[in-house]
C-alpha cells in the first residue's frame, strides 16, 4: 500500500514509510509569500485523513538568495559564491540544472561551490539547506562560442598572429585550424575570456627522404628512400643523410635535373651545396610536382 502526501494541495516529495506510525518526505514550496498556516493530507488508496493547520510556512525561516558570482561561466566551470539568509550552518546541496555541485563551505550567509563542466546553455540554480530549498530561483549562464577571427588569411608556412573573439575561452583552450582530415595548431600567446592571441604554425606537409635507400647494385646507402614521391604545391621536402662505418668515404648532395632521366645538374636548379658525409636540406615545392 502506498501513500501520498499533500502539503497545502501540493504533493510532498520522495515519502518515506519508516513504520506504520511516520513518514518522512520532502515539504513543497509554496507561491505564498507570507507566513501561511495550512494542511496535510495523507491518501492511502481509497482511505484520506486531514490534519488542518498543520504546517505553517514561516517566511521569517526561509533561506533567501540575495546574489550570486559570477553569473556567466566557461564550459570549465569554476567557483561560484552564492550569497544570503538562513542558510543555516547545516552543509547544503547545490544543483546546476540537474548537476550536483561540489559545495566547499556553507555558512548561515553563505555558499561557496565549485560547479562542474557543462555544455554552453543557460541553467537554473537550486539550494537545499537544512531550512530547505532556498529562494527565488536563480539562473547562471555557460558560454562558448567563436564570433570573430582575424585575420582570416595567412601565410602558407606559419608565423600569423591571429586573434579569436568570442566567449568561454580559458587557459585550458585551444586552437587548431582544420581542413577535411588534416589539423594545424595555433601557438597560444595569450587567453582571455572574449579573445584569443595564437600565432599559426605551419600548414605545409613535410616528408623525409632519407639516404637508407637500397640500390639494388651495391646496397644500402647507395640509393634514396623513397625512391619516387609526388608532392603538392606548398610542402616541404627534407632530405637527410649520413654514412655508416663501412661507407665512410661516401659524401652525398642534392641537385635539380631537368627529368627524371637526366644525370646533369640543371642550370639554375636547386643544389644542397658541398658534398658530405651527413647532414639534411629542406625545400619548399612552389609548383606541383
Amino acid at each position: 500500500m502506498s501513500s501520498v502526501v499533500t502539503i497545502d494541495g501540493n504533493v510532498c516529495t520522495n515519502p518515506i514509510v519508516t513504520n506504520f506510525s511516520s513518514i518522512i518526505c520532502i515539504v513543497p514550496p509554496t507561491t505564498v509569500l507570507s507566513n501561511a498556516q495550512v494542511s496535510i493530507v495523507v491518501t492511502s488508496d481509497t482511505l484520506s485523513e486531514t490534519l488542518s493547520n498543520a504546517f505553517i510556512y514561516d517566511v521569517t525561516n526561509t533561506p533567501s538568495i540575495t546574489s550570486v558570482s559570477p553569473t556567466v561561466f566557461t564550459i570549465a566551470g569554476g567557483e561560484f559564491v552564492i550569497n544570503g539568509t538562513n542558510f543555516g550552518t547545516g552543509l547544503a546541496t547545490v544543483f546546476i540544472g540537474t548537476t550536483k555541485a561540489n559545495v566547499i563551505s556553507t555558512s548561515s550567509t553563505e555558499i561557496i561551490a565549485n560547479l562542474p563542466s557543462l555544455p554552453p546553455g543557460i541553467y537554473s540554480v537550486r539550494i537545499s539547506t537544512d531550512n530547505g530549498y532556498a529562494r527565488p530561483i536563480v539562473s547562471i549562464e555557460y558560454r562558448f562560442y567563436i564570433q570573430n577571427i582575424s585575420p582570416q588569411v595567412g601565410s602558407l608556412y606559419g608565423g600569423t598572429d591571429v586573434y579569436v573573439q568570442g566567449e568561454g575561452f580559458d587557459s585550458s583552450s585551444i586552437v587548431t585550424f582544420t581542413n577535411d582530415d588534416k589539423q594545424v595548431s595555433c601557438d597560444i600567446i595569450s587567453i582571455e575570456s572574449n579573445q584569443i592571441h595564437c600565432k599559426t604554425a605551419t600548414a605545409a606537409s613535410r616528408t623525409i627522404i632519407s639516404s637508407n635507400g637500397i640500390d639494388p647494385i651495391y646496397g644500402t646507402g647507395f640509393a634514396w628512400s623513397p625512391r619516387h614521391l609526388t608532392v603538392q604545391q606548398g610542402s616541404i621536402v627534407e632530405w637527410q643523410w649520413s654514412t655508416s662505418a663501412l661507407l665512410s668515404t661516401l659524401n652525398y648532395k642534392i641537385q635539380q635535373i631537368e627529368n627524371s632521366y637526366d644525370t646533369v645538374a640543371f642550370d639554375g636548379g636547386f643544389d644542397s651545396g658541398i658534398a658530405s658525409s651527413s647532414g639534411k636540406v629542406h625545400r619548399m615545392q612552389n609548383d606541383s610536382a
